[in-house]
């Protein structure tokens, strides 16, 4: 019996599976099994499959009923005492199994362990960004937001017997889901640094209907607080849960141009929360200047320039002050980053439109530095071939 079983749901994206299969056929612990669980496909996904001789692959063939159900189709299926899981457009580092393995064989008594997730583009280059998940130490703390993904994780097979399948109502969130369900049994889970998933963000996910992601974190709450007995952490968090998931759906909104409901989600979230609009607005404005870190925004600066100008009419002339020095910060970030990288042009652009947000930036030596070898960048390689000789 193998000790680890893989799950692969699969639906029309067979361009991606043969390499979500190829990353757990090198895994360097071969004591495994995958099971590829087709979601009534229509394209090449049975052919990419089967084209694999290896007796630990195996396919299932069910009419679509979506990813929960095709999840649950392979935990049905399974032999494995720990599941993983691995979306069909999704990598596995070579050694996930192994650490994560590892990380169970010295604690015997845990659910669930799991490593960090580094976001590739469609063609697989990485986009410089990563999710190290950060557990709290009161596993309540969940519901503010999903920490993990999907394909990073390990689960004790006998912890998820005891809490069910995945939620086949549930379209978005699923996975929050069952993380939440867990922790109330008082799952313990563990977390490592090390890179073990790839996550593959592309043009079919760009267009993921906002608004169902936005009703299934909703749901998720709506069911989690439909429950008897919750213990009391629980039951004080529920505004701050409700009111991270409008500012969720408000980042939503936003991206979709949706302002009138970017609005009214902003506007719930701090009647839910209200320390969100202590401290000079700053808690509020720099949330929302975290938005542009989701792997869906493409143009961060332009994104939060939508958004300043789409605030709330109510908002204080002091959050727009706050908002727009987070904005310069983060332009300036930005700029920095394609400087960096040669991009001279961008660079200078971003820079100058900093200054213009924030003139103090003129008496910082590094943003002048910078700004100077963006518009002569002849002389940042005379500098760099400088300090090489020095060196």
């Amino acid at each position: 019996m193998p000790i680890i079983t893989v799950i692969i749901p699969a639906y029309n994206q067979s361009h991606y599976l043969a390499g979500a299969i190829e990353s757990v056929l090198a895994q360097d612990y071969e004591d495994w099994e995958c099971i590829v669980v087709n979601d009534g496909s229509t394209d090449s996904t049975a052919e990419v499959v089967k084209a694999y001789q290896d007796q630990r692959i195996h396919y299932i063939y069910q009419q679509n009923a979506g990813l929960s159900a095709a999840r649950n189709t392979g935990i049905r299926n399974a032999r494995g005492k720990y599941l993983s899981f691995l979306d069909s457009d999704d990598l596995f580092a070579k050694n996930k199994l192994s650490l994560l393995i590892n990380v169970f064989h010295n604690n015997p008594e845990i659910a669930l362990v799991s490593g960090s997730t580094e976001l590739i583009d469609q063609n697989g280059i990485a986009i410089a960004r990563k999710f190290d998940p950060v557990l709290p130490a009161d596993t309540s703390q969940l519901l503010l937001g999903n920490p993990l993904h999907v394909g990073s994780v390990l689960v004790k097979r006998s912890w998820q017997e005891k809490i069910g399948f995945f939620d086949t109502r549930l379209r978005s969130y699923e996975d929050w889901d069952f993380w939440l369900r867990l922790a109330l049994y008082n799952a313990k889970f563990v977390c490592i640094p090390e890179v073990v998933s790839f996550y593959r963000f592309h043009t079919e996910q760009m267009t993921r209907n906002r608004q169902q992601m936005t009703r299934a974190s909703f749901t998720v709450l709506d069911q989690i607080y439909a429950q008897q007995n919750l213990p009391e952490p629980w039951i004080q968090l529920k505004d701050k849960a409700y009111s991270h998931s409008h500012l969720r759906a408000a980042a939503n909104a936003y991206a979709g141009s949706d302002f009138n409901n970017g609005k009214n989600h902003l506007r719930q979230a701090i009647l839910l929360s209200p320390d969100l609009a202590e401290e000079g607005s700053t808690n509020l404005a720099k949330r929302m200047v975290a938005w542009t870190e989701l792997p869906k925004i493409q143009q961060p600066v332009a994104f939060l320039e939508s958004i300043e100008k789409n605030l709330p009419e109510e908002f204080s002339v002091g959050f727009r002050k706050q908002f727009n020095k987070a904005l310069s910060q983060k332009t300036l970030e930005i700029a920095f980053q394609n400087y960096r990288q040669n991009n001279f042009k961008q660079a200078r652009k971003l820079i100058i439109s900093s200054i213009r947000r924030t003139p103090t930036w003129l008496f910082n030596r590094g943003v002048l530095s910078v700004l100077f070898h963006s518009c002569f960048p002849l002389t940042k390689n005379l500098t760099t071939n400088n300090q090489e000789r020095q060196t």
